[in-house]
């Protein structure tokens, strides 16, 4: 893509000097987070995420996602990511959440998935296993609807200054969990260890980063930075 500006988006395909960052809310100034990128958060045009730029560069850099056929399960699914994926007519996508917000989301419990073994070529679970209280049967269960040799993005929130997730089950109301575990709706802070946990659950475990393989700079031309590490896991 031809910049004109200092940054572009990759899903409406503006260039511009500046996104719109996250608000201070979103702030926790106890935990260094892997991936907050807080000046570089929203496109200004079509709000597409960070992480979602992300995931689509992978997708179309490093996978055959969009080959004919291939089906693909997106949980609690970010609104570009789902948008250019849902208008791929050659590939088999479903969308849910535990609350649909459209008629378009079917109904879903990650820890009990609707879904017979095998089901999926790819699932992208991004943000969601920080609000479950299993989340090692939620990450059973992804690797269960999961065919063999294939693969997900499992994408949470991680604190690099924690040498081990934590948790805290006396920890309920959301006011608590605002002053624990950074946000109202988040049941832990996860650490380097999330590996350790997806392993566990059955997983192969890739780490990517964008910036150590096509260069720091044209990573900052997304809006990303060096910390932004992509979980990859492999059945």
């Amino acid at each position: 893509m031809f910049f004109e500006s200092k940054y572009g988006c990759n899903f409406c395909g503006r260039s511009f000097e500046r996104f719109i960052p996250w608000p201070d809310i979103y702030d926790f100034p106890r935990v260094k987070w892997e991936m907050y990128n807080k000046h570089t958060a929203l496109c200004p045009y079509c709000y597409s995420l960070d992480r979602e730029r992300l995931y689509k560069l992978y997708i179309e850099r490093e996978t055959d996602l969009l080959k004919p056929g291939t089906s693909v399960l997106h949980v609690a699914p970010e609104k570009n990511l789902r948008v250019w994926l849902s208008c791929n007519s050659a590939i088999h996508y479903i969308c849910g959440d535990l609350e649909p917000s459209d008629p378009g989301m079917i109904p879903m419990d990650i820890t009990n998935l609707p879904f017979e073994d095998g089901r999926f070529d790819v699932f992208i679970c991004s943000h969601v296993l920080e609000h479950v209280i299993d989340d090692m049967q939620a990450m059973r269960e992804l690797h269960r609807v999961l065919k063999v040799g294939g693969w997900g993005i499992v994408q949470v929130p991680i604190a690099l200054n924690l040498e081990s997730t934590y948790e805290d089950a006396s920890v309920t109301s959301p006011e608590e969990r605002q002053e624990v575990f950074g946000q109202r709706d988040h049941v832990r802070i996860y650490a380097s260890d999330f590996t350790t946990r997806l392993k566990t659950a059955g997983f192969r475990v890739n780490i990517f980063n964008y910036g150590q393989k096509y260069g720091i700079s044209e990573a900052e031309k997304w809006g990303l930075s060096a910390n932004d590490n992509l979980y990859v896991v492999i059945k």
